[in-house]
């Protein structure tokens, strides 16, 4: 119920059409794809088997003008294009009845999107895929056959690029489903804590809960009186902040948590603008932060009120929209606190989240370096005295390597990180 309603909130206060869901079980995956003809916006016929015959895949995107998290994808899509074109056929069909040609022919010439436009007449492509909701992303494999499926805007072109990567192998030999995008392999550290927790930075923000009847859990939201949200955001050792994404409704951006990262405080800080008096339509927004973990299947889930006036509007948007006794308090609670930690911490990961053991790190202050190695849980513990540290990667097992030119400065005092090396 609660996971509902603020879906549903959500796409009231920012036009949220389409999900930043991870990929998606689906009948088509695996299978022929219909050999399809479109028309583009430009006099050209895109066909689906003329197009494998000289490009080792098809990437197909099924849109619509209307579609927010579809214009924020096309960005990170024309530059994938740019670096893959000569080898992979892009495509991208509206699904809009209304999408003329002539409309999206304006529509791709003022977004500056490179390749080929159309239309999904009668919506039979979105039809066959079964799509949920849009932006859709099909891979069409070289020999034919749909080999991924994604529901949902892309987070970012680096994403992109490892998914055509995976169908541009020359090991690509055969039809591999690929049911999520390849992880990030490169060398990095990602600060995480004892548990998760965020923290609203602004001194004058207020805790506010609404209650209804259709469910007893209340929604938290807070309310910022100030010209620009701060939130601080922390993590745990099992989440991998690389897979975490949430939608920035006013920038119109869907973003993965590492994003936030901010080294030289070692966490995760989200600033963002809170709109004015005078943006009335927008005088509720939410932060969806999915963590996409088992025991938590509702993520975090914060909205942020721009101003006191708007606390009774956001009851009644829920009261219009069907929900009952709805009432709501100015909450007198104190943030809660990570405890300090007593000792470095390095949570080995490779790419897919299995702890690496064996891994050799000197930590090194200006006079001195301490070599440590990670135990049979891929942990390595530094407990030295507080400094900032050097932490030099100096060895890995066989079968794992790391970017030479990775390097990470701790605090000035204790703090744990996940440090991600690559399988080969």
């Amino acid at each position: 119920m609660k996971k509902t309603l603020i879906l549903f909130l959500l796409a009231l206060a920012v036009l949220f059409l389409g999900t930043a869901a991870a990929e998606e079980e689906s009948t088509i995956l695996g299978k022929p794809f219909p050999d399809f003809t479109a028309a583009d916006t430009q006099g050209n016929t895109f066909t689906l088997s003329e197009a494998l015959k000289d490009h080792d895949a098809v990437l197909l995107n099924i849109w619509a003008t209307w579609c927010p998290p579809c214009e924020s994808e096309f960005p990170d899509l024309s530059e994938a294009y740019e670096k893959y074109g000569d080898r992979v056929a892009f495509i991208a069909l509206s699904c809009e009845g209304s999408d003329t040609l002539e409309v999206i022919e304006e529509y791709r010439v003022n977004h500056g999107i490179p390749f080929a436009m159309g239309r999904d007449e009668g919506g039979e492509l979105s039809d066959y895929t079964q799509a949920a909701g849009i932006p859709t992303t099909v891979i069409i494999d070289r020999f034919g056959n749909a080999a991924f499926l994604r529901i949902g805007a892309f987070s970012n072109a680096d994403e992109i690029s490892r998914l055509i990567e995976y169908f541009l192998r020359d090991s690509y030999t055969e039809t591999s489903v690929l049911e999520a995008i390849p992880a990030d392999a490169s060398t990095r550290a990602f600060p995480v804590f004892a548990y998760r927790n965020y923290l609203l930075e602004n001194e004058n923000a207020k805790l506010v809960t609404f209650w209804f009847a259709e469910d007893p859990e209340p929604v938290t939201t807070y309310v910022v009186n100030d010209d620009t949200a701060r939130l601080r955001l922390e993590i745990k050792a099992s989440d991998d902040p690389t897979a975490v994404v949430y939608y920035d409704g006013l920038q119109n951006a869907i973003l993965t948590f590492d994003h936030l990262l901010k080294p030289e405080r070692n966490t995760y800080i989200y600033e963002q603008p809170m709109p004015g008096a005078q943006e009335k339509d927008h005088n509720t927004y939410g932060v969806i932060l999915d963590l996409s973990i088992e025991d938590d299947p509702d993520g975090i889930m914060i909205y942020l009120i721009s101003a006191d006036e708007y606390i009774e509007e956001f009851a009644d948007l829920l009261r219009s929209s069907g929900y009952t006794d709805v009432t709501w308090r100015v909450e007198e609670t104190a943030p809660a606190v990570n405890p300090e930690p007593e000792a470095y911490a390095l949570y080995v990961r490779d790419q897919y989240g299995a702890p690496v053991p064996g891994v050799f790190a000197n930590f090194c202050t200006d006079t001195a370096c301490t070599p440590c190695t990670s135990d049979e849980n891929g942990v390595i513990t530094f407990d030295g005295a507080p400094d900032v540290y050097h932490i030099q990667l100096l060895k890995v097992p066989d079968g794992y390597s790391f970017d030479k030119d990775f390097e990470l400065y701790t605090g000035s005092t204790y703090g744990e990180w996940i440090l991600r090396i690559r399988k080969d």
